[in-house]
């Protein structure tokens, strides 16, 4: 597809939304390089009335969505994501920010789990909650076995080679996300049902035990996220405009 193509897509999007249509679209982590490039095509947009975000992402750093939703905000007064395919981890948390989230048939969001570096193996990015349920399992170990002094013994040396500090750090991370969702939830998406706003962080943040467990339309709708299905030609420009996008990618490899 051609870049006249995808922006015939885009503009037909915009007809069909009444709004401003943003892309974002990567297999990388998201992080703050967003924010600065986002920054310039909203000021070449100026201040307009909606905007929506075609976002794919898989996830990234924990404070780089709230700063996102806060920069889009400044230029418009209604706010949408839309997620063509996926949007996980800390892109869920950015779909927080909306007014709605529009999906569709294979459309997914995720959990919450933000992603980090590895302390020793920096190329490597991992689940902050990975840490979390280590150590659990540690405890469980210990508590639970008959012979606890050898499940001690065992658990010990592996316990020795986690930082203190380190895990001080990644337990700040999921109490940010916790905070961010609340905070997102509470401002914008579920400003006018302030009772589901802990029932949704909490399901979102702790609730699921796969990093990649993938939350479609409907049970999105059933957590209380505020879904517009897209049908018809409206889900056709989307999911065209995905493929566009996709298969530029995979030409730029």
């Amino acid at each position: 597809m051609e870049a006249e193509e995808r922006v015939c897509y885009i503009e037909r999007l915009e007809e069909l939304r009444d709004s401003k249509v943003l892309v974002y679209f990567s297999y990388t982590p998201l992080d703050d390089s967003i924010l600065v490039p986002l920054y310039k095509q909203l000021k070449e947009i100026g201040h307009t009335k909606k905007i929506d975000l075609v976002l794919h992402s898989y996830g990234g750093a924990v404070d780089t969505p709230y700063k996102v939703v806060m920069l889009i905000r400044e230029f418009c007064e209604e706010f949408a994501v839309i997620v063509p395919f996926v949007a996980k981890s800390a892109a869920s948390m950015l779909a927080l920010g909306a007014d709605e989230v529009v999906m569709g048939p294979i459309s997914e969001l995720g959990p919450i789990d933000p992603l980090v570096k590895h302390p020793i193996y920096k190329d490597v990015l991992v689940p902050v909650q990975a840490v979390w349920h280590c150590l659990d399992f540690f405890q469980r170990l210990i508590v639970n076995s008959s012979t606890p002094e050898v499940a001690t013994d065992i658990a010990a040396p592996m316990l020795a080679k986690l930082d203190p500090w380190l895990i001080g750090d990644y337990e700040k991370t999921i109490k940010a996300s916790r905070q961010y969702a609340e905070t997102l939830l509470s401002r914008y998406m579920l400003k006018d049902s302030p009772e589901k706003v802990s029932i949704v962080t909490h399901a979102l943040t702790e609730g699921y035990f796969s990093h990649g467990y993938p939350i479609g339309r409907r049970e999105a709708k059933e957590l209380g996220i505020k879904v517009t299905e897209a049908h018809g030609e409206l889900w056709d420009i989307i999911w065209n405009l995905y493929l566009g996008y996709e298969k530029l990618f995979k030409e730029n490899e």
